[in-house]
């Protein structure tokens, strides 16, 4: 007998109606209803879609909830210096608290994989990349985290930053993170880019990097230039916001997608945050986002990300993937029926990629780590952007949203 048995689910991608059997974890089968098979728990999906479970590629949780705690910023500038005055005041204990008040709403929302990006510099020292592994050894089996020490001051222009990323990832920290536009000059940006790179294979680790989060940048190219000329294996590189790719002439655009296709450079785009305090031209304002339609059409890997969660940069933010990506259908005009199912492979198969995490799928051999929505096709699901009905994890239920959420597990102590 299964241990759980998902009867009548539609998969993303393919026709007709699917049973998926569950046995110590692992998804056995997946095969057109019915299946002759019994479970000791069995979910009728009844005909709604079955996600693998919802990955946020991009989000900066040991920020998260200082809003609460700080002032409004009424731009991307003012809040960094917000947030460095409040750096000085990390403590472990405080960073986890903040973060555990929102990991309940991940979970509830079917977000069970998450990258985030911690601050590693002359003022949060350690603090968050400390504050991130104890976190994830206590989720372990709930909630899956891959830790990227970022060094959000600089790696030139802050000297301690340097050596705190090595200890990070000395300490567990598994991606090597940047922000080369945080450095005094052009020349130092890129001088940001090759230490960054050159830990990263130093010590074996993907990198992921902001790159031209603000308009009039151009570290992209060079970024791609260095992965593509350090022979870094397609899909270990990311890069991060990309809006200046918005404002380049097309020909100078089209240059640097065709980079970034030829890197295998992950993309990941984060709308959220950059719409409430990423712009700085006068009106008419961009939509804070890179050129989506046309790094979908060149093949780019291409997620959206959360990035911030009520803090100086974000008054909002939820963990709700299809809010997010219905926020991205419009901040970058996707409307075809083929935009529509990628927005939902963003958030589930393309930022898997981007974690690259094995034993991800609905298929044989997968985990069993997967959502049951309260939706029949990728149009519904993105314009009622409902909870999943069931969020499974490892097999088990974790939590079931129907008319109030139920949980079935306990959080730890």
């Amino acid at each position: 007998m299964a241990d759980l048995l998902v009867r009548r689910a539609r998969l993303l991608g393919k026709d007709g109606l699917f049973d998926i059997v569950v046995e110590k974890g692992e998804i056995s089968k997946v095969a057109k209803s019915e299946i002759q098979e019994r479970g000791k728990e069995v979910i009728d999906a009844e005909g709604n879609l079955v996600l693998p479970s919802f990955v946020e590629p991009h989000v900066h949780l040991d920020k998260v909830l200082l809003a609460e705690e700080t002032r409004e910023a009424s731009s991307i500038s003012e809040a960094r210096e917000i947030v460095k005055e409040a750096k000085k005041k990390f403590t472990v204990s405080g960073v986890s608290k903040r973060i555990e008040k929102v990991i309940p709403l991940a979970i509830e929302n079917g977000v069970t994989k998450i990258r985030s990006h911690v601050d590693v510099d002359e003022y949060a020292k350690l603090v968050s990349v400390e504050a991130l592994l104890s976190l994830k050894k206590k989720y372990s089996g709930i909630v899956d985290f891959q830790i990227v020490a970022f060094p959000q001051e600089g790696l030139l222009k802050d000297s301690e930053s340097l050596e705190l990323l090595r200890k990070a990832l000395d300490m567990g920290a598994d991606v090597v993170g940047g922000l080369p536009e945080a450095e005094l000059s052009q020349d130092d940006s890129k001088r940001h880019v090759d230490h960054a790179i050159a830990i990263a294979i130093e010590a074996g680790r993907d990198i992921d990097m902001h790159c031209d989060v603000l308009p009039f940048g151009k570290v992209t190219e060079y970024f791609a230039s260095e992965v593509i000329r350090k022979g870094i294996e397609a899909g270990r590189a990311t890069a991060d916001h990309l809006i200046a790719l918005s404002y380049y002439d097309d020909y100078y655009a089209s240059k640097v997608i065709g980079l970034l296709k030829m890197a295998g450079i992950n993309v990941i785009s984060n709308p959220c945050t950059m719409m409430t305090s990423g712009n700085l031209d006068r009106p008419p304002r961009g939509r804070g986002v890179t050129r989506i339609k046309e790094l979908l059409k060149a093949g780019v890997n291409l997620a959206f990300g959360l990035d911030n969660l009520v803090d100086p940069y974000n008054p909002f933010g939820d963990f709700n993937a299809l809010l997010n990506g219905w926020f991205f259908a419009y901040a970058g005009q996707l409307n075809s029926s083929s935009e529509i199912e990628s927005l939902l492979e963003m958030p589930t198969l393309s930022s898997a990629r981007i974690l690259r995490l094995k034993g991800y799928g609905i298929e044989p051999g997968s985990k069993a780590d997967f959502n049951v929505m309260n939706s029949k096709d990728p149009r519904s699901a993105l314009r009622f952007h409902q909870k999943p009905r069931y969020v499974i994890e490892n097999g088990n239920i974790l939590v079931e949203n129907r008319y109030e959420i139920t949980n079935h597990y306990e959080l730890p102590s």
